[in-house]
Parts: C-alpha cells; sequence; structure tokens
C-alpha cells in the first residue's frame, strides 16, 4: 500500500503548477482526477500543435485519472459537486473567483464536504489589493524578484522554476493540512500565492531585508551590496563556475581547508596565504584577479578531468551538465530517475522518476497520463451512479466528451 492510498483527489488545473502538485500525490498512491474542458487542458492542446509531442502530457498528468467535463454547466458543476462529496482534496490554479461564480469555491463545495482540504494556486494570492490578476511562470519569476541583477538582458528564464516550485509547494502544503485533519477531522482553505513562493525562495531579497540595518556598512567591507556577492555578472572565486577546456565546471571552497587544496591543485599555492585572497572578504574584494588565477589551470582540462582531480581532495564540484549530458547521468540513472511509460497511442514515453526515496513506501508510476476524457465512463457511472442514458445525454448536450 502506497502513502496515499485511499486518499481521492479533484484537479481542476491548467498548465503547470497544480498539475505538478497533483502529480506528487498521484506518484504517492492517491486517486486523482484531472478534470479537462471537453477540448482539452490548454497545455494538451499546444502540445497537439506538434505531432506526437503530447507525449509530453504525460510528464505532469501521468498516474491520474481523466474526465472531460464543462463544470461551468449546471449539470457539469452538479457533477463536481457529487465527485467532491467523496473526495479528500481539490486543487485549482484559476483566477481567484473563477470558481465561485460556477458555485464552485470553497464555501460551495464545504455544504458537500465539510472536511475537504481546498488548495487554491494564484499568481498574487485570494487576497491583497489584486487578487484577479492573472499570472504565468515567467509573471511570478518577475514580481518575486528573480530578475533583480538582470535589467539589461530580455532573456527568458531558463526553466519554469514559478510554476515547478509553487506546486510542489502546493503538494506540501496538501500534506500538511491532510495531518491537521488527521488529528482534528477538519478540512480548510490552502491560498497559496506563486509571488509568495518565488519571494521565499529568493535568498538574495531576504538576506538584504535582513541586512537592512547594517547593509551600509557590509558594503563599505564588502565593496557591494551583500545580496550581490553572488550576483552573476561577478564570479567568486570560492563559490562559482569556471571554464573548462570542454565546457564549465561549478567549485565551491569555502573553508580554508578547500580554499588551500584548490591553491595547490591550480598551482597557485600562494592564493591560500596571500593577503589578497586568505580569507572570503579579501577574496570578495579582489575576485576578479583570483578567477583569472584558477582559470589558468582550469581551461586546460577538461570537465571530467577537473572533477576526478578536486573530487579527489573532496573538493565540492559539477560540470555543468546540457541537456543531453544531464539526460545520460549515470548518478540520476542509478537512482531510477530515468523512467518509461506506456502509451497505447504513443508506445514507451520516457518521464522522470520520483525524486523521493521511502524505505517502506515507495510511489509508483503505473499510467501514462489519460486521454481526453478517457474516463468518462468509469468515473460517472461506477463512482458516481450516472446510468447510461444519463451519460449519453451529458455528451450530447456537449457537457462531457
Amino acid at each position: 500500500m502506497q502513502i496515499l492510498s485511499g486518499i481521492r483527489v479533484i484537479d481542476i488545473t491548467q498548465f503547470i503548477s497544480g498539475s505538478r502538485c497533483t502529480q506528487i500525490l498521484a506518484d504517492m498512491g492517491a486517486e486523482v482526477v484531472k478534470v479537462e474542458p471537453p477540448t482539452g487542458d490548454t497545455l494538451r492542446l499546444i502540445f497537439r500543435l506538434m505531432p506526437g509531442a503530447e507525449r509530453c502530457y504525460s510528464v505532469f498528468n501521468r498516474n491520474k485519472y481523466g474526465l472531460a467535463l464543462d463544470w461551468r454547466t449546471p449539470e457539469g458543476g452538479e457533477i463536481i459537486r457529487k465527485l467532491a462529496a467523496s473526495s479528500d482534496i481539490l486543487v485549482h490554479n484559476l483566477i481567484p473567483g473563477t470558481l465561485e461564480k460556477s458555485a464552485l469555491g470553497y464555501d460551495d463545495i464545504r455544504k458537500v464536504n465539510a472536511n475537504i482540504i481546498f488548495a487554491a494556486i494564484s499568481g498574487f494570492g485570494a487576497t491583497g489589493p489584486a487578487p484577479d490578476r492573472a499570472a504565468f511562470d515567467i509573471i511570478a519569476q518577475a514580481v518575486g524578484g528573480q530578475f533583480w541583477n538582470d535589467q539589461d538582458t530580455f532573456l527568458m528564464p531558463d526553466n519554469y522554476w514559478g510554476d515547478l516550485t509553487s506546486g510542489a509547494y502546493a503538494a506540501i502544503a496538501v500534506l500538511l493540512a491532510l495531518i491537521h485533519r488527521m488529528k482534528t477531522g477538519e478540512g480548510q482553505f490552502i491560498d497559496l500565492s506563486m509571488q509568495d513562493v518565488l519571494y521565499s525562495n529568493n535568498y538574495r531579497a531576504m538576506i538584504d531585508k535582513a541586512m537592512a540595518p547594517i547593509v551600509d556598512q557590509a558594503t563599505q567591507m564588502l565593496g557591494r551590496r551583500p545580496a550581490e556577492i553572488m550576483n552573476s555578472k561577478d564570479r567568486m572565486p570560492f563559490y562559482g563556475f569556471f571554464k573548462a577546456s570542454d565546457g564549465k565546471v561549478a567549485i565551491v571552497s569555502v573553508t580554508p581547508r578547500q580554499w588551500r587544496d584548490l591553491a595547490e591543485i591550480v598551482e597557485h599555492p600562494e592564493l591560500a596565504t596571500d593577503p589578497r585572497f586568505n580569507n572570503l572578504i579579501a577574496q570578495v574584494n579582489n575576485h576578479a584577479e583570483a578567477v583569472a588565477l584558477i582559470e589558468e589551470w582550469t581551461s586546460q582540462h577538461t570537465s571530467a578531468e577537473i572533477v576526478r582531480i578536486l573530487e579527489d581532495r573532496k573538493i565540492p564540484c559539477g560540470i555543468a551538465y546540457s541537456v543531453d549530458q544531464v539526460n545520460e547521468d549515470a548518478n540520476l540513472r542509478a537512482r531510477g530517475m530515468f523512467q518509461t511509460v506506456e502509451h497505447a497511442r504513443y508506445g514507451n514515453i520516457d518521464i522522470p522518476g520520483i525524486p523521493y526515496h521511502f524505505s517502506r513506501t515507495p510511489g509508483k508510476i503505473t499510467s501514462p497520463a489519460p486521454g481526453l476524457g478517457e474516463h468518462n465512463q468509469l468515473l460517472l457511472k461506477q463512482w458516481l451512479g450516472y446510468t447510461q442514458d444519463e451519460i449519453a445525454g451529458l455528451k450530447a448536450a456537449g457537457i462531457i466528451t
């Protein structure tokens, strides 16, 4: 039995953040019903623009049941309420107030299930000056302060950290609410803002705010604001990326022992005793010189050679993998992070494994993403007791596919 066996989840989400939340729950055994409009989730439709790309839908929607339903209609809303009556959790990532227009908000759902856990993911939260603002990943990253040091460039984010992190935080919140319900019998409303999540992970901004009373003194000592030390435009010799002959390598040498050993390896042992480099503050103030000396050595070696030599001296390091390299990494393979799932239409689909490993109750990947409305019959007839004639009527009316 898996950890969340017997837990039922209604997933009314689009795109990534909500799907990531419910994917985590599904991987651990929850029965997750993915509710899509009769035309399909927007992300599914985007994938359909490229032949065969719909296989990617299984990355975040594996292990789920599929229900294609227009919940905005009275009949569709009634199906959601019937599902909610026997469910434990409802997750959505719509603009606050959207479900309420169809009498499917938290207060409405509580009338059929007083103890439900209702998780709402949104860009700016359900409270505040403008809760009805729409947001996507790039907006969440922007207003979370993730691009504060990059005002002069207009590159896109290199990953969907706003969606992925918010989805994971939503799953944590749901599990915490489940523990609370186990203790008290009470469900509750979870209001999760993507901006809140991104800010709570903005180390640079938090450090700057915490150090505000002494920031001028620290800036004078360091030659820059404390939060700017890790600015990507100024590489630090004790923590950063260094050129290799075939790419780049991340190296961390923050302790005196690590710095001394690195100095010996790069054939500049004087770095360990030279007053310009023998402590972190001195290295910050003279970072460019120190980085240049380290790169004299690293640039003459391959990334694999650098990692082998540094790891022999217990200096933390790692190759900055390309997409192709990370998808073939031996450690990820050994830990089961490369999985396949069989799809009736697309054959074997490569998907990521489960990143947490339990000794007694491991997660499982048992099925790909459902086809659009794949489980309509099962859910409506077996779970909710609709007759075949009633199901046919809903389909004829365009309420289900």
